[in-house]
């Protein structure tokens, strides 16, 4: 394959969009499966959609999550609805625990913007792969239009690598605060329970 511009090295990539089989969701899942290292930078968390199995970081050492912003009141409502719904529970202990064994980093980058979302993907090599563009996990896709995101190998997951890790330097550490907030969920789940 000839590079389409000079300097530029040819790269295949694999281009996803909402009806795609497998669709993001999997795709992403599967890669976390395979990769010990992953580093997201993402404009918004919603706990709500991010819908990852055990399974599929049951063997991640390093989850960097990187945030424009995060508020806490916001997550602490969705936390809580979403510890009352028995299919999307799980995933408030879940997170709670990655980010108490220390697995799950998050940090805000409310300066240091980009576009689009990506994730990198790393083995113990090194950057395998990167996701670029839309990242969502429900289904159906909620829009009419197209979500479109780019799988990449190689190069592209080097420097997409490298400027995650260049966000994630300057930005400051809010993993302990969505611990907290998670754990006080978790809590209050708990309690409803025990006097229901």
């Amino acid at each position: 394959m000839e590079p389409l511009l000079p300097g530029l090295s040819p790269s295949p990539a694999v281009l996803i969009d909402e009806r795609s089989r497998p669709d993001f969701r999997d795709v992403f899942g599967e890669l976390a499966r395979r990769s010990p290292n992953i580093a997201s930078a993402v404009t918004r968390v919603r706990l709500s959609t991010v819908d990852l199995s055990r399974d599929e970081v049951g063997s991640v050492q390093s989850f960097r999550v990187l945030v424009t912003e995060l508020n806490a009141l916001s997550l602490d409502a969705e936390a809580r609805a979403i510890r009352s719904d028995p299919r999307r529970a799980y995933r408030v202990g879940l997170f709670r625990e990655l980010l108490q064994d220390g697995r799950m980093e998050i940090r805000s980058a409310p300066l240091g913007g980009w576009s689009p979302d990506f994730t990198v993907f790393s083995g113990p090599d090194g950057p395998t792969a990167v996701l670029t563009g839309f990242h969502w996990f429900e289904r159906p896709y909620p829009h009419r239009g197209p979500a479109l995101a780019s799988l990449a190998f190689g190069d592209a997951a080097r420097l997409a690598a490298r400027r995650h890790q260049q966000i994630w330097d300057q930005a400051h550490d809010v993993g302990p605060a969505v611990w907290s907030i998670l754990s006080k969920a978790e809590r209050g789940a708990r309690l409803m329970r025990l006097s229901g």
